[in-house]
């Protein structure tokens, strides 16, 4: 994995990281894969991109082999309490009777924890994807640049906006481009990725689109002609210090939540519910929270 800063004054910051996963300083001046004035690069030995798609398909694959029975197209609409513990849930296919519930709803886990009277500071932001045709030749590396926040930074670009904000349009901020390419088995490329506020399911527009392309471009003469095959974007969900809320809802008997981990969901979000299995949710307990 490459750890790139692509201007100068992403250069501290790409060499902090570095550092603290053991890169080594390249000269990417070097390599004709890359544009020749970028600020500077580090590899990190074994670094590796995680597949999204694979993973939550093995992961799915393990749970049904559990027995785990999965409703798919099922809308849960609001979670059914009696004496203050969980009974049910109302759905799209009825009520289902339960006696625990485990809500990892990402952006709408705070309007279904509203159902029940309870509530978490939870914000969602969009991030966007592009897929390329085929790169000839191939990134060298997955690539990830040095502009990224750290996780108690994002409430900062992701928080939820006020009023006032929305009404002035500062809630349309465009928000933060930071390349994060990575090659395929078939020699294409997905090129990310993006953070800004998002208060509706539908995407904010295709601003973030040209913004990702013209990152890319700057990086990688070799880009510059590859057809862009496809662009889609997902909602993350998002807390006011970046740590996700895993564990017990205070108040009410038998009902966990499992959210909020923004946009490390896929590499932290096994370790995270491994420790909620275990009992052990100190850190990122949704308790923290009770005063907001």
């Amino acid at each position: 994995m490459l750890v790139l800063a692509v201007e100068e004054d992403e250069l501290e910051a790409a060499r902090a990281y570095a550092e603290a996963v053991g890169g080594e300083e390249v000269d990417l001046r070097e390599d004709p894969w890359f544009a020749d004035d970028l600020a500077g690069g580090f590899v990190v030995q074994g670094g590796r991109t995680l597949d999204a798609m694979s993973a939550t398909t093995a992961l799915a694959e393990s749970a049904r082999r559990a027995g785990v029975d999965f409703r798919l197209g099922c809308e849960a609409k609001r979670i059914l309490t009696s004496a203050g513990r969980v009974t049910g849930l109302a759905t799209d296919d009825g009520v289902i009777p339960c006696e625990r519930v485990v809500l990892a709803a990402g952006p709408r886990l705070r309007h279904l924890l509203r159902s029940v009277g309870r509530d978490l500071p939870i914000a969602a932001s969009r991030g966007w994807l592009l897929e390329t045709g085929r790169v000839n030749p191939p990134p060298p590396y997955a690539i990830e640049q040095a502009l990224w926040p750290a996780q108690d930074e994002m409430a900062a670009v992701a928080g939820t906006p006020t009023v006032g904000e929305v009404a002035t349009g500062a809630a349309e901020a465009p928000g933060i481009v930071s390349l994060l390419l990575g090659g395929r088995p078939a020699g294409n490329c997905l090129i990310g990725t993006s953070l800004r506020r998002s208060l509706v399911d539908d995407s904010e527009g295709p601003e973030t689109v040209r913004r990702l392309a013209e990152r890319a471009a700057r990086v990688s003469p070799a880009l510059e002609d590859v057809p862009v095959v496809a662009a889609w974007s997902g909602r993350r969900a998002h807390t006011p210090d970046g740590l996700p809320v895993v564990g017990p809802v205070p108040g009410l008997e038998s009902l966990v939540v499992a959210g909020g981990f923004s946009s490390i969901g896929m590499v932290t979000a096994p370790a995270a519910c491994r420790r909620l299995a275990g009992g052990d949710t100190g850190l990122f307990d949704p308790a923290r929270f009770a005063g907001d």
